[in-house]
């Protein structure tokens, strides 16, 4: 076997993941392409969104243009071996409508976090483009990832307060949408508890003490990258799941802090 050979058998597996772009690095594709390299996976990446943010604030939002969109994506689903897809940030309906017509046709494992709210509490999504993931997109994923809030928008339901409401409500999903429903808990009291309703209505649950005073951002775009590229990897559904959430568990175990400026100026003091 001659080298160029072994380089190709020895190539990473590849996703491509669809979001937006955070100047802070800590979410949308910044958080994707670590994670993915990370875990040994190639991440290629279309840009819906520039996003001016940093953790606890969202300035601004410029939309790219959707025949731009189009383009990231055809371009590289047609020019690399493409395993598995995740989408993060969409924003407009126009996005969303454009981005389901041009992965129609691939059928790949398709991951989809339904990224409508900060975590600081700013509309990620707007209000219209929720019936257009419903009608379009959503019937193309393999699995959707909600968290909380999103999944009380999309049932149209008062919030979900109670870990034994998680069950049901991810059923519920899993039924309304025809995929598999990992329904993220981690911003209830006590520990994280996360249930994953597959396609077959099988339904599973994994919990992980809570890490005390941490501030996170980005853990639902990394949950997201690790799990597409687990299924890059040929894992099965709930082994991918269980391999994304313990990744993530770690890496806010691992977290670390910068001292900002003016903590560094009062210091001085």
């Amino acid at each position: 076997m001659d080298n160029y050979s072994q380089h190709v058998l020895d190539a990473p597996p590849v996703i491509l993941t669809v979001a937006g772009s955070d100047c802070s690095a800590g979410a949308g594709l910044q958080a994707d392409l670590k994670t993915a390299h990370t875990l040994g996976v190639h991440a290629l990446t279309a840009v819906t969104c520039v996003v001016s943010e940093v953790p606890g604030q969202v300035h601004g939002i410029q939309e790219m243009e959707t025949s731009m969109v189009a383009d990231q994506v055809r371009l590289c689903l047609s020019s690399f071996p493409v395993k598995a897809i995740k989408t993060g940030m969409l924003y407009s309906p126009q996005i969303v409508s454009v981005l389901a017509a041009e992965l129609y046709e691939w059928k790949l494992p398709l991951v989809v976090d339904p990224v409508m709210i900060a975590t600081a509490g700013s509309p990620l999504m707007m209000q219209e483009a929720i019936e257009v993931y419903e009608a379009e997109l959503m019937p193309l994923a393999t699995l959707l990832t909600p968290n909380l809030d999103e999944a009380a928008a999309l049932l149209g339901s008062s919030p979900i307060t109670e870990p034994d409401q998680l069950k049901d409500a991810a059923s519920e999903m899993a039924y309304r949408y025809k995929c598999a429903i990992l329904l993220k808990g981690g911003h209830l009291e006590g520990e994280c508890i996360d249930v994953l309703v597959g396609q077959d209505s099988r339904v599973y649950e994994w919990k992980h003490p809570r890490i005390p005073d941490v501030s996170t951002h980005g853990t639902g775009c990394t949950l997201s990258a690790a799990i597409t590229a687990s299924l890059a990897k040929g894992m099965p559904l709930p082994m991918a799941v269980e391999t994304g959430l313990d990744f993530v568990y770690n890496a806010i175990a691992d977290y670390y802090r910068w001292m900002l400026p003016r903590q560094v100026d009062a210091l001085k003091v």
